[in-house]
């Protein structure tokens, strides 16, 4: 049987001399895993569309429960990422977070769900661009880390003080970030003993502007200096803590920008 999807491919193990496993990463089917025979020889039409970071439409035939790419059309390529080892870090921490945690066999389109397939072509183009849009790698890697973590259903709440209602308060609003909730500095416990940020304020749009605006939006906000800095270490935290993992690949990231995140 032969069906086709848009994927990146996320994942590539080589098998023998001249194919390959590569896991796409699809919206009807999650993470696929297909092997693309003859991929490494010169004149495989193959070549471009089963490397890593590849976003490409695959005709994959399917037997057995077991997918073989028959063919592919590329769409876009990021290949680019390549000429900037700290691009290429980033970018891999993003292709290892969706293997390892985007479920396989299972539609991500389910219940009115964003297209995580744009949603990562969207991470990667900021990734690779940073440049051009005058954001810095931190800003995109916390904008993946928590706008991910809402897909996973890990959305924190954002909106109001979990007690009050109030969108925000003139004494300061924390983030509890154990609990996924925002809590006025007036409702706040003084005895609460767990985790608390006291957030600054473009931290907190920032991270409103990430989870509640579209996909294509989510990237796209200005922020810099300690709330920057804050904003990376909330996201980091949050989706470390809600995945339950870790991941070669962003220890390497941070051993590249010196331990920072």
């Amino acid at each position: 049987m032969l069906v086709t999807y848009d994927g990146i491919v996320v994942g590539r193990r080589g098998v023998g001399e001249n194919s390959c496993f590569i896991d796409i990463l699809t919206d009807e089917q999650g993470i696929v895993e297909a092997s693309a025979h003859g991929v490494k020889k010169l004149n495989s039409s193959l070549m471009s569309s089963a490397a890593i970071f590849s976003y490409a439409t695959f005709c994959l035939n399917k037997s057995k429960g077991r997918y073989t790419v028959n063919s592919a059309k590329p769409k876009f390529s990021f290949h680019g990422l390549g000429s900037d080892i700290e691009k290429l870090a980033l970018a891999s921490y993003f292709a290892q977070s969706v293997r390892f945690c985007t479920p396989s066999e299972q539609n991500q389109l389910e219940d009115n769900h964003d297209s995580l397939v744009r949603f990562m072509a969207i991470a990667m183009y900021e990734t690779l661009n940073t440049e051009k849009t005058n954001r810095s790698l931190a800003a995109v890697k916390s904008a993946f880390e928590l706008r991910y973590s809402a897909a996973l259903g890990f959305s924190p709440n954002l909106v109001a003080c979990e007690n009050c209602g109030r969108y925000t308060c003139d004494n300061g609003m924390y983030f509890l970030p154990r609990k996924g909730q925002l809590m006025c500095a007036d409702c706040l416990n003084p005895d609460y003993d767990g985790i608390r940020v006291n957030l600054y304020y473009e931290t907190l749009h920032a991270m409103r502007n990430i989870v509640f605006s579209p996909i294509e939006s989510a990237f796209k906000f200005t922020i810099s200096g300690e709330p920057e800095k804050q904003l990376a270490a909330i996201a980091e935290d949050y989706f470390l803590y809600r995945t339950e993992r870790t991941f070669t690949a962003l220890e390497y990231y941070k051993m590249l920008v010196g331990g920072t995140v």
